[in-house]
């Protein structure tokens, strides 16, 4: 809730909110709402898809790498810059524990 002494722009923020989220809550919140949402995820992936894969077929006929080689090097980049992480935590903990007098 805003105070008297919160700026201008966050009270009309506050104002605004007030109105706009109860009947924002109860439309995002409906069984119809979410239906709609569900049918059109499903609709977009149904088009989407077989518009990739033309363009999968596309780009590596001319030797380029398509989106789903590129998500695919990112995932296997993140697996290799965990493990070099974890690595690098293992070799700072075995160097400090060779550092402590016994």
């Amino acid at each position: 809730m805003a105070r008297a002494d919160s700026p201008a722009w966050r009270r009309a923020f506050d104002g605004v909110e007030k109105r706009v989220s109860p009947p924002l809550v109860s439309t995002t919140t409906s069984a119809d709402f979410q239906a709609t949402v569900l049918f059109l995820r499903r609709a977009t992936r149904a088009i989407e898809r077989p518009i990739e894969d033309a363009a999968s077929w596309g780009l590596h006929l001319v030797g380029l790498p398509s989106r789903a080689d590129m998500r695919d090097l990112k995932k296997q980049l993140g697996d290799v810059q965990r493990e070099m992480l974890a690595l690098r935590r293992d070799l700072v903990s075995a160097d400090e524990s060779k550092r402590k007098p016994r």
